[in-house]
């Protein structure tokens, strides 16, 4: 029994390639659980200083992690029977630089006695999960989500307050409102701006935990923080010290921060950006858990954008954050017959928002979805174009999951 497969992955200072052709084998049972066998093939870098075997029984989030130091296969033990258990190893460097996540495979450990001496044993499946968002590519398929979108799994498709990925992780319907866990505990936002330095001890106190990104172009946390090089969305799972899984940390980067605020569950927020006569209104059932909000410039032309009645394109954070109830975001804009667009990062194109009014300098726009949007005259939006946002360093920001850092 084998399960091969390839991936390419990516240091956060070294290029590597990591070929992930795991021979898992069971290895025996016992009173203890099974012990499974994982080997690969080697890395090739000169620095490389060894690796590590996440797994768990949840696609995607590993609760357990050894590190095996510089060997290509180790064996799993106490492994419970009847469970299937999800494997992915990472790479690392010298320096402490670690890789993305190979492939995932997975093994059903069988029962006791339910295998006869000699025979089959139960296969290893390649797990597909495209945007590698946590949920498989079929689990997707099977509740009409995109799995090429990584952002659906943070959006809320039945409006029960829950989104999609803790429902799939408690067991629960994503597309049944009358279904769903009680409370949001697993996922956790932070807001940034680029070029800065994003401190990420309010999910991981005193340094207790570790913050492993959930694929390999989001980069390694560094001492407890990350400097992100391009705006965006970056997902990271956020794992205690006995290898158990916290929280699922989504931390929101835009290219300019004006303002930021706290949003708690049953009050009203306003929040305003006073400078460039941006604000944005949220009911207090709009969502169920508490969550920064902020607003944000693309481009740090945004205010002579406004004077002089071109294109305005502002971030409204965290990226991909949908609500229960729709928010209002009101904007100054003078330019007559005003268009409003969102970016849909799926598409790469900006699309019309349709609940729009204007009056008297200010356009007010209902959404129900936070993202990067743009307010620019009728003649200007020419029925929409393909344009993205564009941050300094020439990648794609905004409310995408960017390429340049992975999604």
């Amino acid at each position: 029994m084998s399960f091969e497969n390839s991936s390419g992955m990516k240091l956060t200072k070294i290029m590597t390639i990591l070929a992930f052709g795991a021979v898992m084998v069971i290895m025996a049972n016992s009173a203890h659980g099974a012990t499974v066998r994982v080997s690969w093939n080697p890395n090739s870098e000169p620095d490389l200083d060894g690796y590590k075997v996440y797994y768990g029984t949840l696609s995607g989030t590993y609760t357990q992690v050894i590190d095996v130091g510089a060997v290509t296969s180790t064996d799993v033990s106490n492994l419970g029977e009847g469970h299937t258990y999800y494997f992915a190893v990472t790479a690392y460097d010298v320096d402490g630089n670690e890789s993305g996540f190979s492939n995932e495979a997975f093994l059903l450990i069988p029962n006791s006695g339910s295998d006869e001496p000699g025979g089959d044993t139960p296969p290893i499946t390649d797990i597909v999960d495209t945007d590698m968002d946590g949920i498989p590519d079929e689990i997707e398929d099977q509740w009409g989500m995109d799995a090429l979108d990584p952002l659906d799994s943070l959006m809320d498709d039945d409006g029960d307050g829950v989104v999609n990925l803790v429902e799939y992780m408690a067991g629960t319907s994503p597309v049944d409102a009358t279904e769903h866990p009680f409370s949001d505990n697993v996922l956790k936002d932070i807001i940034g701006e680029l070029g800065e330095t994003v401190d990420l001890s309010s999910v991981n106190p005193e340094g207790r935990f570790s913050i492993v990104p959930l694929t390999n172009a989001v980069p390694a946390p560094v001492n407890n923080a990350i400097t992100p090089s391009a705006p965006g969305a970056y997902l990271y799972n956020v794992i205690d010290s006995d290898s158990s899984l916290v929280y699922r940390l989504r931390v929101s980067v835009t290219q300019q921060l004006t303002v930021i605020g706290a949003y708690e569950p049953g009050s009203f927020m306003e929040l305003a950006d006073q400078i460039f006569g941006i604000r944005i209104d949220i009911p207090g059932d709009a969502i169920v858990r508490a969550v920064p909000v902020g607003i944000g410039n693309v481009t740090p032309e945004a205010l002579s954008a406004v004077e002089y009645g071109d294109a305005l394109l502002f971030d409204v954070l965290p990226f991909g954050l949908v609500l229960s109830k729709p928010a209002l975001i009101t904007v100054h804009y003078e330019k007559e017959n005003p268009v409003v667009q969102r970016y849909d990062s799926t598409s790469d194109t900006w699309v019309d928002v349709e609940d729009v009014t204007a009056a008297d300098g200010e356009v007010t726009i209902s959404t129900y979805e936070l993202g990067t949007f743009r307010v620019l005259s009728d003649e200007a939006a020419g029925g929409g174009d393909t344009d993205t946002p564009v941050a300094d360093d020439g990648g794609s920001g905004g409310g995408c999951f960017i390429q340049t850092a992975g999604f």
